[in-house]
């Protein structure tokens, strides 16, 4: 082919040599040596191995090895198997529709020689010899007998030797590594059943030998805190079933999000559905920070396509929108059920005395109200005031109290937290955040009942709106009726305010009203916990009507915050994503006063 002026080319054309091809497509398959040591592994899986190790040298650009005890080739198979488009996983196209091996391409195991030294040494069950056979960079040196166990043991050494434009895009060996490592901690997570066991040289990056489950395997990978902070995911959504872990919102989480999602057991990446589980943790209070998430769905397969990159890493679906609300259903009921048992509010009961909290309720009463009994004086700084009840704050409960007694209320911290022990750890609770938290579910509550209470004005006020919040105005107008607010145009930028609604108590009707609206025109998209309109509403309005920091409370009124966030549903964080309630281990407080091994006293 002769080169035109310009840079172009006459329009002769000509078939590229294979030795051309092969490279070309190995482009498509092997990106780095974390997409060898992933294919070969998936090979080994979809032979049926119950054991792989993989050894890697130089990140892996110098050397992976894989050796699986799977079901081994034949001599035959072996030579067909590094042939492109071979394969013994698809006969037809209909096969693509009830896929459920990792492979199916028959590129795999071409695109590696294409593009390396690859030694393949095999033996099937049942025969005596096995086979050995050494490809370098597309051309095949030898193939002969050699002795080797059952299975399977792919060597590749120099990737990219011959393709030095490839090569020089490879990082550090460190960093190739660490892909490496990631690579086969999502296929060792799918397949718990099989042990997995990973070196980079002399150090052992991985060893997780079979275990019965994901937890287990979680357990082996990462470590006892992982689980600690991770709640179980089981739920779905018509065909699609959602299972896995997700870290809990109310826990530290990673700064950015970390999905690592399977379809039928196949490790893929999807947008749409790392967005599900984001809304997720909107719509259960959780905001918008990271989180960690290991989550498994299960769909037939006539509805999943597999077929949609030439890694495996995508996968299409019949009805996404099915997916995707199956997804964020069953995450939201996760993390809604996982927080709820994060306070631990049982306190015991003496069986001959009554109830420990009553009478350390009382104890607690009568020391706000007549001071110290020891001192015979009031105690000092704001301890020695006696708290109004602000209107409003002990709603009776809509729900039953729980089983055993809430954390005995021991006081106030700085008119802000309200100090309580569980009888066995303290309790400090943040009175403004843990009241908007109740009032703003029992606000969506009533809402969704359409039973929301409004207090009507005697005379109608008639306002005058900064022009900022009249279009905040005409796009909340409905929602505002929903939660109790009538309020309409009256000419000009005036509105006419007939009622608001009851949670509001004494608050001044139109200041009330201007300052939610400006909340809602002024708070960024980030800093909501909280998805959708009503919900943002909701949210502003038990904000407003919450007990403020820095209120005098006494204590019927903190003990009913404490008991009505208990019976939330997301207790332990506000409506913006704010922490509500914070424990104080009892080792923590033996540590402070060294009453801890050899120095307890």
């Amino acid at each position: 082919m002769r080169a035109a002026e310009g840079g172009g080319f006459l329009s002769a054309v000509e078939r590229l040599p294979e030795d051309l091809v092969n490279k070309i497509a190995a482009g498509e398959v092997v990106e780095r040596p974390a997409s060898v040591v992933k294919e070969l592994i998936e090979n080994a899986i979809d032979a049926g191995a119950r054991s792989i190790h993989i050894d890697i040298e130089g990140g892996g650009a110098g050397l992976v090895r894989v050796r699986d005890d799977g079901r081994g080739m034949s001599r035959t198979d072996a030579e067909l198997a590094l042939e492109r488009h071979a394969t013994s996983k698809l006969r037809k196209l209909e096969d693509l529709q009830a896929m459920a091996t990792h492979g199916f391409r028959g590129e795999a195991l071409p695109s590696i020689a294409a593009v390396s030294e690859l030694v393949l040494r095999t033996r099937e069950d049942g025969t005596v010899e096995g086979t050995e056979i050494a490809v370098s960079h597309g051309r095949r040196l030898h193939v002969r007998d050699a002795g080797h166990p059952r299975g399977t043991t792919v060597e590749m050494r120099d990737l990219f030797g011959a393709v030095p434009a490839r090569r020089k895009f490879l990082r550090a060996a460190s960093t190739e590594a660490g892909h490496v490592a990631e690579a086969v901690t999502l296929l060792a997570l799918a397949r718990p059943e099989t042990g997995f066991y990973l070196k980079s040289g002399a150090r052992r990056l991985l060893e997780a030998p079979p275990v019965d489950g994901l937890a287990p395997r979680l357990y082996q990978v990462f470590g006892p805190r992982l689980l600690e902070d991770v709640v179980p995911v089981e739920g779905g959504a018509d065909w699609a079933v959602v299972r896995g872990f997700v870290s809990r919102p109310d826990r530290p989480r990673p700064s950015r999000p970390s999905l690592r999602l399977y379809v039928n057991r196949r490790p893929v990446r999807d947008r749409a559905l790392a967005k599900a589980v984001s809304e997720a943790y909107r719509g259960s209070g959780g905001g918008e920070r990271g989180f960690e998430a290991f989550l498994f769905v299960e769909a037939p397969p006539h509805l999943v396509d597999v077929n949609v990159h030439p890694a495996k890493t995508e996968v299409r679906f019949a009805d996404a929108r099915t997916v995707w609300a199956a997804v964020e259903r069953a995450v939201r009921e996760a993390l809604s059920e996982g927080v709820r048992e994060l306070p631990r509010v049982e306190v015991g009961r003496d069986a001959e005395d009554g109830s420990v909290a009553e009478r350390a309720a009382a104890a607690t009463r009568s020391f706000f109200e007549h001071g110290s009994a020891l001192s015979g004086t009031a105690p000092a700084s704001g301890w020695g005031r006696r708290p109004e009840a602000p209107d409003r704050v002990a709603e009776v409960s809509a729900s039953p109290a729980p089983a055993g007694a809430p954390p005995i209320v021991l006081g106030q911290h700085r008119l802000t937290y309200i100090v309580a022990s569980d009888g066995d750890e303290l309790v400090l609770v943040d009175q403004h955040t843990a009241h908007e938290r109740v009032r703003f579910e029992r606000l969506l509550e009533r809402a969704g009942r359409h039973a929301v209470q409004s207090q009507g004005l005697v005379t109608p006020l008639v306002l005058e709106l900064p022009p900022e919040l009249r279009p905040v105005l005409d796009a909340q107008a409905e929602t505002l009726g929903e939660l109790g607010f009538d309020v309409e145009a009256f000419g000009g930028g005036s509105i006419r305010l007939r009622a608001l609604p009851a949670v509001l108590g004494h608050k001044d009707p139109g200041p009330a009203l201007e300052g939610i609206l400006r909340d809602l025109a002024q708070r960024g998209e980030a800093e909501w916990a909280v998805a959708g309109t009503r919900d943002r509403l909701a949210a502003t309005l038990a904000c407003h009507s919450a007990v403020r920091a820095g209120q005098p409370l006494n204590v019927e009124s903190m003990s009913a915050i404490v008991r009505d966030l208990l019976q939330t549903a997301h207790p332990t964080l506000c409506p913006h994503g704010r922490p509500t309630v914070v424990r104080i281990p009892r080792a923590e407080v033996s540590r402070w006063f060294g009453r801890t091994g050899w120095r307890r006293q």
